[in-house]
């Protein structure tokens, strides 16, 4: 009897286990990993991100613009040009470069500007490129790495940007993840 009573206790701790690391929870630290192809991304994550740099005064505001827009295109279906590119938001710690994406499963490329300064991102499976990292070059000189994964509707995302002069940028891009009072 006393075996039973524990294995049935053990059986929810190791439902958990296994449901947590098949959902992709376990060992990341927090970190999101971006080798994976798509995850579940919350639209206050994009919120976040994308009202990062702005007053604190106007925070509440901008995220509740974004995650309106958010809500309200849940919906919509997709323009043909919509599927293959989009806004692309790349967010400093107090930058904000605008720009747009455009992507086939084998080739992706961004550009993005804060009104002075322009940064260009390329993935091109036919040049070698043997991961989906995006290769950037910024007119200042500084270059990195960008590298995002889809949300689970595959049309949106989030991304980080490491720059060889240590700066480190987050990515929102979509039409349904950047809009709202944002743009």
């Amino acid at each position: 009897m006393r075996t039973g009573r524990a294995v049935r206790r053990a059986h929810p701790a190791l439902l958990t286990l296994v449901l947590g690391a098949l959902a992709g929870c376990g060992g990341t630290g927090g970190e999101r990993n971006y080798d994976l192809l798509f995850t579940n991304i919350e639209p206050l994550e994009y919120a976040r991100t994308l009202c990062h740099g702005i007053p604190m005064q106007d925070q509440h505001t901008c995220m509740t613009s974004v995650l309106r827009h958010y809500r309200d295109s849940r919906w919509d279906e997709p323009e043909p040009s919509e599927v293959t590119g989009g806004p692309f938001v790349l967010v400093f710690a107090d930058d904000i470069y605008r720009g747009t994406y455009v992507s086939n499963p084998f080739i992706s490329a961004f550009t993005v500007s804060n009104g002075a300064e322009l940064c260009r991102g390329r993935y091109d499976a036919f040049a070698g490129d043997t991961r989906a990292d995006f290769r950037v070059h910024c007119d200042d000189g500084s270059t990195g790495l960008a590298n995002i994964i889809l949300d689970m509707d595959g049309r949106n995302g989030v991304g980080v940007l490491d720059l060889n002069d240590g700066r480190r940028g987050r990515i929102v891009f979509g039409h349904r993840a950047v809009g709202g009072d944002f743009l």
